[in-house]
C-alpha cells in the first residue's frame, strides 16, 4: 500500500479529474450535499494531496493545507474513501499517514480538522480532542478537532 503525497503542480491532469471526481461521488452525491468543494486552496502552493490508487482506480484521498489557509494550524481535509474500498480499514491507515506527511511537512505544530460530529470518536482515537461546538456546515453537523 502506497500512499502519494504531492503538491498541486505534481498532479496530472488524470489525477485532478480522479480526485474530483471521487469527492464529488462522496460529498456531493453520497452525502446528498450541495457544496462549492472546488473552493481554491488545492491550488495553493503548500496544499499536498494524498492519494491511494488500486489498479488505477483512486480509492482514498485527503487534503493537506499549510497553517493560515483554513485554520491558525496546518490541516487536514476532505478525507475519504471509496465506497468500493470500504471496510479494509483503510481510513484509519489514510487518516495515519496524513497526520505522519502533515508534521514531516510543518514539524512542530498542532494539526485543525473540520470533523463531521459523527466521526469524532474515530478522530480522537488518533489524539484529536473537540475545540469548538458543533456547528451545521452544508447541511451536516460538524466540529472543530485538534491534535
Amino acid at each position: 500500500m502506497n500512499f502519494i503525497c504531492v503538491p498541486f503542480n505534481q498532479l496530472s491532469s488524470l489525477d485532478v479529474y480522479k480526485v474530483l471526481q471521487l469527492r464529488s461521488e462522496i460529498f456531493v452525491v453520497e452525502q446528498a450535499c450541495i457544496y462549492q468543494d472546488i473552493d481554491g486552496k488545492d491550488t495553493h502552493a503548500e496544499t499536498h494531496h494524498v492519494m491511494l490508487h488500486s489498479n488505477d482506480k483512486l480509492i482514498a484521498y485527503a487534503r493537506l493545507l499549510p497553517k493560515g489557509l483554513s485554520y491558525e494550524s496546518p490541516s487536514i481535509g476532505r478525507i475519504l474513501i471509496s465506497q468500493s474500498a470500504r471496510g479494509e480499514n483503510l481510513g484509519r491507515k489514510l487518516v495515519s499517514h496524513c497526520i505522519e506527511q502533515t508534521l514531516a511537512l510543518w514539524p512542530n505544530c498542532q494539526i485543525t480538522i473540520g470533523a463531521q460530529s459523527h466521526l469524532s470518536r474515530f478522530y480522537q482515537a488518533f489524539g484529536f480532542s473537540e475545540m469548538s461546538e458543533h456547528y451545521l456546515e452544508d447541511g451536516i453537523q460538524h466540529v472543530d478537532m485538534i491534535l
